[in-house]
């Protein structure tokens, strides 16, 4: 029997593929919901942009509700904000986003030599640092970075980027050179101001948005070239199916790929197990929000029994999602028993 851990090293552990008394029970997107504000006192919009609302915030998700790891930024609009987006910043339990397109040719694109002083970038490398300084050796710090082809897609706009794989295939590869190094750099920013590991976030490789032949010419090797510079675990979330994109996903070198109900758990596990960690899922609307605790509880006893290597979200907690709902999916973690080996999981 494996000896208790700590919660960080559960959680680590876990991403690195090494010996766990249980799997830990995480939010790697965004688990952030209204009743955690109203317990911190701090709220969104103003928690995104102000160091000492953000540390607070991040901080309740663990404090209050024992999800073993604490994540941030909230929102994935940090790095097109500084890159010339226009922001509609949100509100109480809406997310930043952009609106419409920076760019309109990849000729535009430029990488501003003062990025890690500009925006909200020096604000989201504070929180990290203060919060790494708080629980160094209690709780991992999880940061985020949008991956290249997300991001690509939201400076440029879905429907400009998205043509040009098909049109003007030349304009995407140094289009995801820049971003790529961008990522590099600032996955490195947050690794030194204390990040224990890093997320990064690419839904738009979704398999509803880009067939797996896409995401094996035009991503694979960018992804690939970022991970082996990240010196910490690793998480690539992708929404939606994505069951056919694993085997090039398993060529990029990250560490664990996190995932929602539409790459079907029964299909992906044997594709995943063993070969990286496989962070998923409980469905954020219609069991997180829209369910019971039992059915939060069921659907996590699931996920457990397919062998997920951290039970969370599928993917950004709705911020109207109960907080027995959260505590039904922890209790689900802190209840399972590993099977024996040979025998089967219960």
């Amino acid at each position: 029997m494996t000896p208790p851990l700590t919660t960080k090293k559960r959680f680590l552990n876990a991403l690195r593929g090494q010996a766990v008394d249980r799997p830990p029970v995480a939010a790697v997107v965004t688990g952030i919901t209204v009743p955690m504000m109203e317990e911190a006192g701090a709220f969104w919009p103003e928690a995104h942009s102000n160091v000492d609302q953000l540390v607070t915030l991040a901080e309740t998700i663990w404090l209050r509700h024992s999800i073993e790891c604490i994540k941030l930024p909230f929102d994935m609009a940090v790095e097109s904000e500084v890159l010339g987006a226009t922001m509609e910043w949100g509100s109480l339990d809406i997310l930043p986003t952009e609106l419409g397109s920076a760019y309109n040719h990849p000729d535009e694109l430029s990488i501003p030599a003062d990025f890690f002083d500009r925006g909200r970038v020096p604000t989201v490398l504070a929180a990290i640092g203060r919060l790494r300084r708080r629980y160094d050796s209690e709780v991992a710090v999880v940061s985020s970075i949008v991956g290249p082809f997300t991001l690509g897609a939201k400076l440029f706009g879905f429907d400009n980027f998205f043509t040009w794989l098909i049109t003007d295939p030349d304009y995407i590869h140094p289009i995801m050179e820049k971003l790529t190094d961008l990522a590099i750099r600032y996955a490195a920013a947050q690794v030194q101001a204390g990040a224990d590991a890093i997320l990064i976030g690419e839904a738009s490789c979704s398999g509803m948005l880009i067939s797996p032949d896409t995401y094996r010419d035009f991503v694979v090797a960018h992804h690939a070239r970022l991970c082996a510079t990240i010196t910490v675990p690793n998480i690539l979330h992708i929404c939606g199916r994505t069951a056919k994109q694993i085997p090039h996903l398993l060529k990029t070198g990250v560490t664990a790929y996190s995932f929602d109900e539409g790459a079907k758990i029964e299909i992906v596990q044997p594709l995943l197990k063993g070969k990286i960690a496989m962070v998923g899922y409980v469905p954020t609307v219609g069991t997180l929000l829209d369910g019971q605790p039992e059915d939060v509880y069921r659907a996590a006893v699931d996920c457990l029994q397919h062998g997920v290597d951290v039970l969370a979200p599928g993917c950004s907690l709705p911020p109207h999602t109960s907080s027995a709902n959260i505590a039904a999916m922890v209790q689900a973690a802190q209840d399972w028993t590993p099977a024996p080996a040979g025998a089967p999981a219960t």
